[in-house]
Order: C-alpha cells, then sequence, then structure tokens
C-alpha cells in the first residue's frame, strides 16, 4: 500500500516514520520516501490494517492520508538510459533497429 505522508522534512523524518511502523505487528516491509512524500507498506491483513499503520504515523508526529492510499505496483527494473529516455525498452547495445 502507497501511502502519502506529510510533515517529512529529513532523512530522519524518514528513519522516525520507518520505525514506527516496523513495530506494528503485522508489518512486512516498510519503504518511507522523502521525495515523493509517502510510504510504501507491506503488510498481513490478518494482523494489522491500513488503521492501525496510520495510527503509528499519527503518534510519531506526522501526517498520514488514508483517504489517498493506493496499492504498490512494483514497475519492473529498467537500465538507467531508458528511465532517462534515451534508449527504448526492447534496444540492445550494438544493435541497429
Amino acid at each position: 500500500m502507497r501511502l502519502p505522508i506529510e510533515g517529512m522534512t529529513c532523512t530522519s523524518c524518514v528513519s522516525h516514520i520507518t520505525k514506527a511502523v516496523q513495530k506494528v505487528d503485522g508489518v512486512e516491509s516498510v519503504k518511507v520516501d522523502l521525495g515523493s512524500e509517502s510510504a510504501v507498506v507491506g503488510f498481513d491483513a490478518a494482523v494489522t490494517s491500513l488503521t492501525v499503520i496510520v495510527a503509528a504515523i499519527s503518534v510519531a508526529g506526522y501526517e498520514p492520508h488514508p483517504e489517498r492510499a493506493a496499492p504498490f505496483v512494483p514497475v519492473p527494473s529498467q537500465g538507467i538510459l531508458v528511465r532517462l529516455g534515451l534508449r527504448r525498452g526492447g534496444d540492445q547495445p550494438g544493435r541497429d533497429h
């Protein structure tokens, strides 16, 4: 689940939120990103809920926005040249098309 969070200003904020979420039983993974002001949290819905995770972030002093939460769908990894738009995804170096 990707969860927008307001109030982060530095890497210490990222660490603080990460630790708060990791303490929640049922959380399997957490990746907090300062640049996108969000956290991607994987959790076992049989053990915990988004509501409990949101509460942990709020208690830590930040403002999560569960109303804007969205499922996280990972994008397949691409090379740097593809991500920069300098090459198409199927191109191979040294091959003419």
